[in-house]
């Protein structure tokens, strides 16, 4: 396969999957990862993805010629922060809150700390060790670990989600069909998030725009399950209609 053809079915699988790891590039295009990696890096120059967290994603940011490869990848970065800056302003002193495995749920927990008497619960082993660094009393769901995700899943972490009713709940999804699905590549971690989702009073979603119209293969819930939705841009406009409240972070 020559430079070009593989290039571009780079591009091809990034359509398809939000993103993916080198290693898993390399198997999928029978190349070596020093042959894949040196594909990214002209892929980069030409701001067509964007390297994150040891992973490739396609770059659906608004094209700037003006700035830098470094200064995209923090725009990522920030649009998650802001998200959870936003999300923030729902929670209220006193409140039982859960929060998925998703890297964007998880910058929520320096905007928690202000909050007195709070309980999070989370199936996250990251955001569990980041609550521990708090004065932020929580629980995390044991359970199966996924390597590599930091997430907890299975039997026995849904069966400790269910014996606790939560205030509210901040979830994230790999992508947003046009049809108005929450969708993922991870059926188990969809399965405890949509436990999280069913024992929440309030139920909310966190979605920067590169994941809208981006369908994966297992469904989480349609829109209208979440009372709030929270993005950095707006919704297309027939999902738009579905969406119970929309916040623009």
């Amino acid at each position: 396969m020559s430079n070009n053809d593989r290039e571009k079915e780079i591009m091809n699988i990034l359509e398809k999957k939000y993103s993916i790891r080198v290693k898993e590039l390399a198997e999928m295009l029978y190349a070596s990862e020093a042959t894949i990696r040196r594909d990214i890096v002209k892929l980069e120059k030409q701001q067509l993805v964007i390297r994150s967290y040891g992973k490739i994603m396609a770059n659906k940011l608004p094209p700037d010629s003006q700035i830098a490869l470094s200064a995209r990848e923090q725009l990522v970065y920030n649009i998650k922060r802001n998200l959870a800056e936003t999300a923030a302003t729902l929670v209220h002193d006193g409140a039982i809150i859960m929060l998925d495995a998703s890297s964007t749920v998880s910058h929520l927990i320096k905007y928690l700390e202000k909050f007195k008497d709070i309980i999070v619960i989370t199936c996250s082993i990251k955001t569990a060790y980041m609550l521990s660094q708090t004065n932020i009393k929580f629980i995390c769901t044991g359970g199966e670990a996924i390597n590599g995700s930091y997430s907890l899943v299975g039997e026995n972490g849904i069966n400790c989600v269910k014996k606790y009713n939560a205030d509210i709940c901040f979830v994230s999804c790999h992508g947003l069909s046009e049809d108005g699905l929450a969708t993922d590549t991870s059926a188990s971690e969809n399965e405890i998030r949509y436990a999280l989702i069913e024992r929440s009073r309030q139920k909310v979603l966190l979605l920067d725009s590169t994941k809208i119209n981006k369908s994966f293969w297992h469904n989480l819930c349609d829109i209208s399950v979440f009372d709030t939705v929270i993005c950095n841009e707006p919704l297309p406009e027939k999902i738009m209609a579905r969406t119970k409240q929309f916040i623009l972070s």
